[in-house]
């Protein structure tokens, strides 16, 4: 997904008075290359550098709180707190990672996303409760990623992430807080693997959102608004 995938956050959040922001990835913004999840890491300190911002509450979705993570044992000092949604420190095992790799090399080829990968991955994002009931929001993302995400933007943003590392015993170091939101229909995600994240974390509070899968926070925004919300509330952002 791209960064409008956090419209219903920053809506909520500038109305509130926050300064949000949400950023496209690497593939997203330059011709689509390999790339690690250090990476990103510091593709988002340079972007906090170059907005002249100290600290920050950093969020990231799925890959993006893989990320996040990450920046968080590397620059904990940039954070004020860090928001995991829909992810986990865990690594994935030897048959996972052989069915992402077949199935993400498909799309080493020009041009956008193909229809046929999208309509595989709807059930990942998605859980089944939006499934049946709101076509649409589906439907909208299928339209979006075969017209508008190189197929190789998909394909390398799936390889930063297919062969992670398990980090969990290495969050015992992040000193800042760290709410866990997560979907309760998520699929690639299930909610017991982002519990041993939770128990890791040294300041953590878990969310879970029933009725929302993968994408909780366009399948459940209220509710994953409302969670950030009394999240920020806490926090002395000054």
């Amino acid at each position: 997904m791209d960064a409008t995938m956090f419209a219903p956050q920053l809506d909520h959040l500038a109305e509130r008075g926050y300064r949000a922001i949400a950023c496209n990835s690497r593939v997203l913004t330059a011709e689509p290359e390999a790339h690690t999840l250090g990476d990103l890491v510091k593709d988002c300190r340079a972007l906090l550098d170059d907005l002249d911002i100290g600290k920050c509450v950093l969020a990231g979705m799925s890959v993006g709180g893989f990320m996040a993570l990450e920046f968080a044992l590397a620059h904990p000092e940039r954070l004020h707190g860090l928001i995991v949604i829909a992810a986990t420190s865990l690594g994935y095992t030897a048959e996972e990672r052989e069915q992402y790799h077949r199935e993400f090399g498909k799309l080493d080829v020009d041009g956008m996303l193909p229809r046929a990968f999208a309509e595989w991955t709807a059930p990942y994002c998605f859980g089944a409760t939006t499934l049946a009931h709101n076509r649409p929001l589906v439907d909208h993302w299928i339209e979006r990623w075969t017209a508008t995400i190189p197929a190789r933007a998909v394909l390398y943003q799936g390889r930063s992430w297919i062969d992670k590392e398990d980090i969990t015993q290495r969050l015992a170091t992040v000193p800042v807080p760290a709410p866990v939101i997560h979907g309760e229909e998520d699929v690639p995600i299930p909610i017991e693997r982002a519990l041993p994240m939770v128990d890791a974390l040294p300041d953590a509070t878990f969310t879970h959102i029933p009725g929302a899968g993968h994408s909780v926070n366009l399948e459940a925004p209220a509710a994953v608004n409302a969670a950030i919300a009394r999240f920020l509330g806490r926090l002395d952002l000054s």
